[in-house]
């Protein structure tokens, strides 16, 4: 198991061999490009091969952070897309969300999801809404917090994900009334002002590796801005 508390910008490899890269991404990272033209992960990663090829397995919004497996050979990329379908792939999220939360016990979320396109922006619509995606997830709140300079109160919490939709953990974490601090485009106005982005990590990655079949296990609970803010009040 390899366990990392700090990165440097804008991502910083924590394994790597002729077959995978695990990584953790900075905040502010594109994982792939897109109309901006800005250099983005995939970008920096065939500098880094010394080739085109990189095999995006899964994607992490641009303001979210944490860890990533990239493979570097496409049946690399095959077998692991085949891990992430069939759930072996196990991804695991920190979030640190609004409000505190009456049930403490690890729950399960399930809601459909439409995605304006032109916008980029998902919201929870009716079961049987046309073109909807259905999305689910486990949430296990783990520490009710006091923000440090405002003083609400905020929950630390961990997300595993069943499916992987568009900003799934934000909207569905909207829809549950506890947005991520600092998520100006699902948060409520309160919400969006304690954190300079959505409070979301990739904490935990964990799978087989695709040639040797070792059980591969990456942790980093935390990112560097999360424990800026909140280190003292965090166990």
């Amino acid at each position: 198991m390899a366990d990392s508390s700090k990165i440097n910008a804008p991502f910083e490899i924590l394994y790597e061999d002729q077959h995978l890269v695990v990584l953790s991404k900075s905040a502010g990272l594109l994982s792939q490009g897109d109309s901006s033209g800005e250099p983005s992960l995939v970008d920096l990663l065939r500098t880094h091969f010394g080739r085109n090829y990189v095999g995006l397995i899964h994607r992490l919004d641009r303001n979210t952070s944490g860890l990533m497996v990239v493979a570097k050979r496409s049946k690399s990329a095959e077998r692991l897309t085949e891990q992430l379908q069939s759930g072996e792939l196990d991804r695991q999220y920190h979030a640190i969300l609004w409000g505190k939360f009456e049930n403490t016990q690890k729950q399960k979320w399930e809601h459909f999801l439409l995605k304006n396109e032109s916008t980029n922006e998902v919201r929870v619509v009716p079961s049987g809404t046309r073109n909807t995606k259905s999305a689910t997830l486990w949430v296990e709140p783990l520490q009710a917090l006091i923000h440090p300079h405002s003083k609400d109160p905020v929950t630390l919490a961990r997300f595993t994900l069943e499916t992987g939709r568009s900003h799934q953990i934000r909207v569905q974490a909207q829809a549950m009334k506890h947005p991520l601090i600092g998520d100006t485009k699902y948060g409520n106005a309160k919400s969006m002002t304690l954190f300079s982005r959505p409070a979301l990590h990739s904490c935990s990655l964990q799978f087989t590796h695709p040639m040797s079949k070792e059980k591969m296990s990456f942790i980093q609970r935390y990112s560097s801005d999360i424990l800026e803010i909140f280190s003292t009040v965090l166990e």
